[in-house]
C-alpha cells in the first residue's frame, strides 16, 4: 500500500441552508499498487469537490424528507419521471465523494440497507439508512454528532430532503431488523371526524374522544391481513413431484416473506392508488385475488348485487392463507387535540408499533374515519381482526403520512442494549434540534398544502367515502353470526379459555 499526502482543496459552490464540513488540510490517498506500477491519474469523472477518501467504512445515516414529489423511498429499477429519495441521495453522496465511481448505480455494492420504506407522497423524519462509505480523513474529529459529515452531502441535495447526521456504525449494525418501534403521525382536516371551526371546546372534546375511543381499538396484537395486501406476507409454496404417490405434486413450503419483525414496509410503492374508490368481492371469484385487489384504495362504483364487501371464511383457503407476518403489534393508537396551521385546523393520530405492512396505516385511518362518520358499523373494527374475517376497507391518501421517529434494540443482545450510535441518532440534543427545524420550515409549510378538506385529496375522497364504503347489511349479519358461532364453539371446548 502506498500513501502519498496530497494538499486539500475544495471549489465549491455553498448552499447558504447548509453548513460545510471543515476537512484537514492534508489528505491521503491510498492505493493498492504493486513497486512496478504507477499510481493512477485523478479520473475525469470525479469532480474538484469530492473530498479524498481516506477509507471505506460502514456508516449508518439519518434522513428526513417531504415525499411529495417523488415516488418513493426506495429506488426503483424501471424509468419514471418522478425521482425517489434514494436516488437523490445516492447522487448527492457520489458527488461529495462518499460513493467511488465503479460502486455508483448499484446501492447492493455499498451494502445499502434501510430502517423502513415509505411509499410516494410520505415522508419522514427519521429514517434510518446504513451502507458502506468512502469517507474522508478524521471524518468524525470534534464532531461526536456526525453533523459536519451530514452537512456537507446536504450541500448537493434539494432542499426537502435533509441528512441530519452520518455515524460510523459496526459491521453486523442492521437497521431494520434492529428497529423495535417505528412512530407515524397522519395529520387529518378536522372537519374530516366532524369538528367545524364554530364547535364549542366541549364540542371539540367529545369529538375527539369518540374518534380516540374508535382508534384504541386497534392497539394490542392483532390479526391486520384486512389491511394490507395479504400475498405479500404469504409463506410461497411450489409443487413437487413425489416419486411415491405416481406423479401426484406434493406441497413444498419454500423460502418465506419477511416475517413480522422484518418485513416493514409502510406505502411501499405498489402502483397508483389515486382512484379513491373501494373495488368489491365478486361472489364467482372470492379467491384472495379478488379480496386483495381491495389494496389498490378499497373504493369502487360497482353497485351489483352480486359485489361481496365481507364474509367469514368457514374452510381453510390454500390460497388466502395467514402466517405470523399478518400479525402485527400496535403499542400506540390515538388522536391528539385540535390544532391550526396556517388557518387550517386538524388532529394528529399518531401511531407506534414494531412493524408496519403496507398499507396497514392509511388502511386503519381510513376505516376509523369511515367509522367515526358513521358509514360503517362500529364492530367492523374488531370483526376486521378476526383472521378468519374477510373484509373491504377504504385506504386514507398518503400525502399527511409521516415517520416521526424509531427505537433500536440489538437482536444478539439478551435484554434491551442499543448501539451507541443510535442512542446518539435518537437522543442527540444537537440532531433533534435539526429534525425540529426540519419540521416546522420544510415540511410543515408542505404538508400544510393538503389539510384543505375542500381540495385534493380530500375532497374526491370523502365524495367516495361517503358513496361507496358502506358494507351491505346481510353480509355483515353473516359475518357476525360466523363469529358468535366460531366462538360459541371455541368456548365449549376450551372452558377455561377466553376467545
Amino acid at each position: 500500500m502506498l500513501f502519498t499526502p496530497q494538499p486539500f482543496s475544495l471549489s465549491l459552490t455553498p448552499n447558504p441552508k447548509s453548513p460545510l464540513l471543515l476537512l484537514p488540510r492534508t489528505l491521503f490517498r491510498c492505493y493498492c499498487s504493486s513497486s512496478t506500477q504507477s499510481l493512477p491519474t485523478h479520473s475525469p469523472s470525479l469532480s474538484l469537490d469530492k473530498w479524498e477518501p481516506f477509507m471505506k467504512k460502514k456508516v449508518v445515516m439519518r434522513v428526513g424528507y417531504v415525499g411529495t414529489d417523488y415516488r418513493g423511498l426506495q429506488m426503483q429499477r424501471d424509468e419514471h419521471e418522478l425521482s425517489t429519495i434514494e436516488k437523490e441521495l445516492e447522487t448527492a453522496i457520489f458527488k461529495a465523494g462518499g460513493i467511488c465511481d465503479s460502486n455508483f448505480g448499484d446501492l447492493d455494492k455499498v451494502k445499502w440497507g434501510r430502517s423502513s420504506r415509505t411509499d410516494k407522497g410520505v415522508h419522514s423524519l427519521a429514517t434510518m439508512i446504513s451502507f458502506k462509505m468512502e469517507i474522508p480523513e478524521n471524518a468524525w474529529k470534534g464532531d461526536d454528532d456526525g453533523v459536519a459529515l451530514a452537512n456537507r452531502i446536504n450541500t448537493y441535495l434539494p432542499n426537502t430532503i435533509r441528512v441530519f447526521s452520518i455515524l460510523p456504525s459496526k459491521k453486523r449494525f442492521d437497521p431494520r431488523r434492529e428497529c423495535n418501534l417505528r412512530k407515524y403521525s397522519y395529520l387529518l382536516p378536522a372537519d374530516i371526524i366532524g369538528i367545524q371551526s364554530h364547535f364549542s371546546e366541549d364540542e371539540i372534546d367529545f369529538h375527539i374522544s369518540e374518534f380516540n375511543s374508535i382508534l384504541s381499538v386497534f392497539e394490542g396484537d392483532h390479526a391486520f391481513h384486512n389491511y394490507t395486501v395479504r400475498s405479500k406476507y404469504r409463506k410461497k409454496y411450489h409443487a413437487r413431484k413425489s416419486p411415491g404417490n405416481g406423479g401426484v405434486s406434493d406441497r413444498t413450503k419454500a423460502s418465506s416473506l419477511p416475517s413480522a419483525c422484518e418485513s416493514e414496509s409502510e406505502e411501499s410503492d405498489v402502483g397508483d392508488f389515486e382512484s379513491g374508490r373501494p373495488t368489491t368481492l365478486s361472489v364467482k371469484d372470492q379467491s384472495h385475488e379478488s379480496s386483495e385487489s381491495s389494496a389498490s384504495n378499497g373504493f369502487s362504483c360497482k353497485s351489483s348485487s352480486l359485489a361481496v364487501r365481507a364474509r367469514w371464511l368457514y374452510e381453510p383457503d390454500e390460497k388466502d392463507r395467514l402466517n405470523a407476518s399478518h400479525f402485527r403489534k400496535i403499542f400506540h393508537c390515538s388522536c391528539g387535540k385540535l390544532e391550526r396551521l396556517l388557518g387550517y385546523e386538524y388532529v394528529e393520530i399518531k401511531i407506534w408499533g414494531d412493524s408496519f405492512m403496507l398499507h396497514q396505516i392509511r388502511k386503519m385511518v381510513g376505516t376509523a374515519v369511515a367509522v367515526k362518520r358513521k358509514l360503517i358499523p362500529r364492530d367492523i373494527l374488531s370483526l376486521s381482526l378476526i383472521k378468519f374475517t374477510r373484509i373491504v376497507l377504504p385506504l386514507a391518501p398518503p400525502e399527511v403520512l409521516i415517520l416521526r421517529g424509531n427505537t433500536f434494540t440489538m437482536r444478539s443482545s439478551a435484554g434491551n442494549d442499543t448501539r451507541p450510535e443510535m442512542v446518539s441518532m435518537v437522543e442527540s440534543e444537537q440532531i433533534l434540534k435539526a429534525v425540529d427545524e426540519f419540521y416546522t420550515s420544510v415540511m410543515l409549510p408542505q404538508v400544510s398544502k393538503f389539510l384543505d378538506s375542500s381540495k385534493p385529496p380530500w375532497a374526491q375522497w370523502v365524495e367516495n367515502l361517503d358513496k361507496y364504503s358502506s358494507i351491505p347489511d346481510d353480509q355483515l349479519d353473516e359475518v357476525r353470526k360466523a363469529w358468535r358461532t366460531w366462538k360459541e364453539n371455541y368456548l365449549r371446548a376450551n372452558p377455561a379459555s377466553d376467545a
